[in-house]
């Protein structure tokens, strides 16, 4: 655990050192009914135009450049991870908040529409805010899941109500300070601090007026049929195994590159982390040899090359795929020089249809690969476990891989390339199927928020 509960605060703790960071005070039944009900009476601002949000916004933005030694500490002292990541964390963060703004002003203004035979008439949409948007965060990214999602709830019109994860909510409540501080609008964006239980408060009152969920799927299904008994509008954004498909003619060495970076990058802790390689037969053995001997140079632990695992419970997930796939297939690994929250590197070669790890998102540094030869025991493969959040294909045969691409029930596809499209603002960011529904990012996430 990153956190506990203990006489009506919450303990957050140092994942690796166990120690204690600070203690918080809970948010009590009254508290999330006053703030969420301050947050549905106080339009002053939802009255701003939409250039006087992004003028705003960007504000913020400059004040949180200004303030970034102090998000990255604070980043570090309630996950562990390493600076590198942490610093791609904060880049990407300020480079969206930089990209939405201007896409915003555009995405979010008045649009003329044809009147058709209606000569005489004028045509136009308007996009309203919702009211209030409740936010819901993971642990994993601190940073980045709850400041883009509430950014973007913000330049839509609506007053933000943020429940950060209970294991990393120290980075939330220094974003709120660094609003009060430097924008004002108090009640345009609150934060609440708990467990389940406060976040159920957040998706049942009626005063919250769309919910958008960063998390696992088992808990994203709880939150969409509770919207669903009075027809809420919700975003989620869920789980996912985030295959990377390498053909024959791909460049074998930029995808071994790739491969290891989406898998391996934040400690394997992101949803769009490439957790399943399928290679096409001619170059499968190539490519397992050469991946082998990069895997094995790599290093887990305090002085390793990526992120701790952050919370126990999820570090005793992967290790339970690791375990179960050695009864069956070849593992190879890397360096770890610590048997708790420090994970090796690890390939799985081949696991078994039925095994944890091709059924279950692991979450984790651990890639799978297994061969292909033909296209529809590759799709077929890749759509078993209902997940379709992103992927990423390599080759260079540019129809062969249109051809793919449209047979895959998937969010986003990267095309020789991994991760970097979560870092483009104007696309829009999803899942299908078990990976969620809706939209954020892009001029769809934007008018998707009013």
């Amino acid at each position: 655990m990153a956190a506990k509960f203990e006489n009506n605060n919450l303990i957050v703790l140092n994942p690796l050192s166990k120690e204690e960071i600070k203690s918080i005070p809970l948010s009590g039944n009254g508290e999330i009914s006053k703030i969420i009900k301050n947050s549905k009476i106080d339009d002053s601002w939802s009255l701003l135009s939409v250039p006087g949000r992004a003028s705003l916004i960007k504000k913020f933005r400059k004040a949180l450049v200004k303030n970034k030694n102090e998000i990255q500490n604070i980043i570090k002292s309630e996950t562990g991870k390493i600076d590198f990541d942490i610093t791609i964390e904060i880049f990407t963060s300020m480079e969206h908040l930089k990209q939405i703004t201007g896409i915003a002003k555009k995405a979010l203004k008045l649009q003329r529409r044809n009147s058709g035979l209606m000569k005489t008439k004028k045509a136009y949409v308007k996009y309203e805010p919702l009211g209030v948007a409740g936010v819901i965060s993971p642990w994993n990214y601190p940073l980045a899941t709850p400041l883009v999602a509430s950014v973007e709830a913000l330049l839509a019109g609506n007053n933000v109500v943020l429940k950060p994860s209970e294991h990393t909510p120290l980075t939330s409540l220094l974003l709120k300070d660094i609003w009060d501080k430097y924008i004002g609008y108090e009640n345009a964006f609150q934060i609440l601090i708990g467990g389940a239980n406060v976040g159920e408060q957040i998706v049942r009152n009626n005063d919250i007026d769309i919910v958008c969920f960063t998390g696992s799927t088992s808990v994203g299904k709880i939150i969409a049929k509770q919207c669903a008994e009075t027809l809420k509008p919700c975003i989620l954004e869920l789980g996912g195994k985030d295959p990377m498909i390498i053909l024959n003619d791909a460049n074998i060495n930029r995808a071994i590159e790739s491969a290891l970076f989406g898998s391996l990058s934040n400690g394997g802790q992101t949803c769009i982390s490439t957790e399943e390689l399928y290679v096409e037969d001619k170059i499968y053995e190539d490519f397992v040899s050469r991946i082998s001997k990069k895997i094995k140079k790599i290093k887990s632990g305090k002085n390793g090359d990526y992120s701790t695992m952050i919370i126990s419970d999820n570090a005793k997930k992967v290790n339970r795929h690791i375990d179960d796939s050695r009864k069956s297939c070849k593992i190879i690994q890397g360096e770890s020089d610590d048997v708790n929250l420090f994970i090796p590197p690890t390939l799985v070669l081949e696991p078994d249809e039925d095994s944890l790890i091709v059924n279950e998102e692991t979450f984790g540094p651990v890639l799978s690969i297994r061969k292909f030869s033909s296209e529809k025991d590759l799709v077929k493969k890749i759509h078993k476990t209902g997940y379709g959040l992103s992927s990423s294909i390599f080759g260079r045969d540019k129809k062969k891989i249109d051809k793919i691409v449209k047979k895959l029930k998937i969010g986003t596809v990267s095309i020789n390339d991994v991760l970097t499209h979560y870092g483009i603002a104007s696309i829009p960011f999803g899942g299908e199927g078990l990976s969620g529904m809706g939209r954020m990012h892009g001029k769809e996430g934007l008018r998707s928020l009013s």
